[in-house]
């Protein structure tokens, strides 16, 4: 047997004729709601003071009053943004705001001085509006003893007259400059050099008055102020171009003393260049000289020492030597012609060698005393180079010295110009300044002046009350599409079943709270109202089923008590009636009714339908003191879908229908499984506990959707919580 469908079809698409239709249904609130707030924008501008705004345009030039170095008093700057920024804050400064408040007398004015206004009564639905913004918001009347009390002592004195020199400059103008500030605007229009200066006031007059003595005050201040800058500047040039005419006379005496001195001594620097000429000269001839007489005497002392004292007679050259060198030609020849007629041994041939020896002798002594007189002539020519070398070195020292002198006139030269040229600019800058001080303007112009405004800018009241009523136009179409398109909640059996196509078999009191079954026994006993709804129940339902009913699903969306409960009561009702009856707790997931009796856990249904004994050995079931049987079970992970489907578990429930006149089954919900039932027969009716008021439309199509995919003899549906 399939279940019916759902009464409700499929959501559709919103269409045009609906929101009409909804509109026109809740037509009322949607003109309340505009006219509430139509009427509290009313009350609301009615209380309030108007504010008039007045305003006028105010041109930069070339530059503003902060200037870039003390050059730009004389020339031309740009504006840029960062400039134009601070002239804006210049125009907000305090030394303004005070005299704009001095010359119009602001501080006696009691808009600008709240001690001059006189106490009202405080509105009594404005203080509850700002009561409850203030509680909305967390701010209570306690956020003023949260403030942090500062002792004055000895160690923050200077610290808090830090802090307070902003309360010592404003002095007794502070909470007017504080209000003026305010209500007073500055801004540039576009990237322009012109600025809108806005004033907000009670008066018209007053804010045009405030306008014109801004923009007037701060042209007379920039005027003031680069006149007193000029001053300063020129004090501080006078005195720079004295200095500096000093620094000039100074360095151009020591140029003069130098050169006078150096002019003085050119002709001796010609003598020395000369003299230094003549000696560098006679210092190449004199090395020239010491290195031949060095090779001389180093060839003879070689060729004496090798060859002998004839070998070297023949490379030195004097007279002595000559003579030698001919007497022992002559000797040799006479010899050689002596060895002719005479014997070796003769007188002759003796006297003869006796006469060369000697000459040789002679000879050899010649050459030394030649050898001898040429180291000393490299002496004599070492020591006169030396001399010329350090002759040559004192005239170098002179001569640098006097470049010396040179390099420093040129220095002091060099210095003298650059006095004269950074004098001359500052001479001309003085000038220019001299003259430039004499003359008191100011870059900025007015463009325009403010006027008094003819209307308030503030509250702009026909803007304000059409805007109020077509936000509570619109606020109350939303409340009315809220209403009408709301999920509803299922409340009554006749709107259940309208909206399920299922019989309600009854209802019962709410029975979330009640979480033991003992104490839900006590009270069938002691309540008989409540009794009879149970047997009332228990007799819908097997009049329902044509007085054939053997087995009972109690289920419902999800885990909950009431669905326990509620089998609960269907057993006890049974058993009342004379069945015989019990109750299974079929939902191992949450086993709730097995908690509910304090059954055992060991023994229950599971453990029969995974035993391998027979059912009707294994099968534990506890009586109960109401005249029915129950049979508990354990908290487990298995899927419902698989264990009901199972052929034990088909076979246990027959075998209890065989016991039993009525079976009891508190099933698990559908949200664990959507098939659980998947194996029961026609016989079976499966009851679909809710609570009132908990579940949408949306809900228990979603619930019988799952219902209608379990092959049940019937369903039903027993309302919990129904009055």
């Amino acid at each position: 047997m399939r279940l019916p469908k759902a009464a409700t079809s499929a959501p559709k698409m919103l269409e045009f004729s609906d929101v009409i239709r909804a509109l026109r249904h809740r037509i009322a609130l949607v003109l309340a709601t505009g006219v509430l707030c139509l009427g509290g924008a009313v009350y609301y501008l009615s209380s309030i003071t108007p504010t008039y705004s007045s305003g006028g345009q105010l041109l930069l030039g070339g530059q503003g009053l902060s200037e870039q170095n003390s050059f730009d008093l004389v020339e031309a700057q740009v504006l840029s943004n960062a400039v134009i920024e601070g002239e804006i804050a210049i125009m907000r400064s305090n030394e303004i705001l005070i005299n704009v408040v001095q010359k119009l007398n602001l501080d006696e004015d009691p808009e600008f001085n709240p001690s001059l206004r006189e106490k009202q009564v405080p509105n009594p639905v404005v203080s509850w509006l700002k009561d409850t913004a203030k509680t909305i918001l967390g701010r209570g009347e306690s956020a003023a003893d949260d403030e942090v009390v500062v002792v004055e002592t000895a160690s923050n004195t200077a610290v808090l007259e830090a802090a307070s020199l902003n309360e010592q400059t404003l002095g007794e103008y502070g909470t007017s400059v504080g209000i003026l500030r305010k209500g007073l605007s500055i801004r540039q229009q576009g990237t322009s050099f012109l600025m809108a200066v806005q004033a907000t006031s009670e008066s018209p007059q007053k804010a045009a008055a405030i306008s014109n003595t801004v923009m007037t005050e701060y042209i007379r201040v920039l005027a003031d102020k680069r006149f007193q800058t000029a001053s300063r500047f020129t004090g501080w040039l006078e005195g720079r171009v004295e200095e500096l005419a000093s620094n000039l006379e100074e360095s151009e005496r020591a140029v003069l003393e130098l050169r006078s001195v150096m002019e003085a001594d050119a002709d001796n620097g010609a003598r020395l260049d000369q003299q230094m000429q003549e000696f560098t000269t006679k210092l190449v001839n004199a090395r020239a000289e010491l290195a031949q007489a060095e090779a001389q005497v180093r060839r003879a002392t070689l060729v004496n020492e090798q060859d002998g004292p004839l070998a070297t007679a023949n490379i030195l050259s004097n007279d002595a030597i000559f003579e030698f060198r001919r007497a022992l030609v002559d000797l040799r020849r006479e010899e050689a012609e002596a060895s002719l007629s005479f014997s070796d041994e003769s007188a002759r041939m003796d006297s003869i060698r006796r006469a060369i020896s000697k000459t040789e002798a002679e000879l050899a002594n010649e050459v030394e005393n030649l050898i001898l007189q040429l180291n000393n002539r490299v002496e004599t020519l070492r020591l006169n180079v030396r001399t010329l070398e350090t002759s040559l070195r004192s005239f170098e020292g002179l001569n640098l010295e006097r470049s010396r002198q040179l390099i420093e006139m040129n220095q002091l030269q060099r210095v003298a110009d650059i006095n004269r040229r950074v004098y001359e600019d500052f001479l001309g800058r003085y000038r220019e300044i001299s003259e430039f001080q004499e003359i008191p303007i100011s870059d900025a112009k007015i463009i325009r002046y403010a006027s008094p405004p003819s209307s308030p800018s503030h509250p702009r009241k026909k803007v304000a009350a059409i805007l109020a009523l077509v936000g509570g136009l619109s606020l109350g179409a939303a409340l009315a599409f809220m209403l009408e398109w709301r999920p509803r909640r299922l409340s009554e059996p006749r709107q259940v079943s309208r909206a399920t196509g299922l019989p309600v078999f009854g209802n019962t009191p709410r029975l979330k709270k009640i979480r033991s079954a003992e104490k839900l026994l006590a009270q069938l006993s002691n309540d008989e109202a409540f009794a009879q709804a149970a047997l009332k129940l228990a007799d819908n339902i097997n009049l329902h089923s044509e007085r054939s009913l053997r087995s009972l699903f109690v289920t419902s969306y999800d885990a909950n008590q009431s669905r326990t409960n509620t089998a609960i009561l269907l057993a006890w009702a049974n058993a009342q009636r004379g069945r015989k009856c019990v109750l299974v707790d079929g939902d191992f997931r949450t086993a709730q009714l097995t908690d509910s009796f304090g059954l055992n856990e060991q023994a229950n249904f599971l453990s029969a339908i995974h035993s391998d004994k027979p059912l009707s050995e294994c099968l534990v079931v506890t009586d109960t003191t109401d005249g029915f049987d129950c049979i508990g079970a354990e908290v487990s992970a298995a899927d419902p879908s698989v264990l009901y489907s199972s052929e034990r578990m088909q076979d246990m429930i027959a075998l209890l229908r065989k016991v039993y006149d009525v079976v009891i089954i508190d099933a698990p919900s559908l949200e664990d499984s959507s098939n659980s039932f998947a194996g029961l027969n026609s016989r079976d009716l499966g009851i679909f506990t809710i609570e009132t008021n908990k579940m949408t439309r949306d809900g228990m199509n979603r619930s019988l959707n799952m219902l209608r995919d379990m092959d049940l003899g019937g369903a039903g549906i027993v309302l919990n919580g129904a009055k």
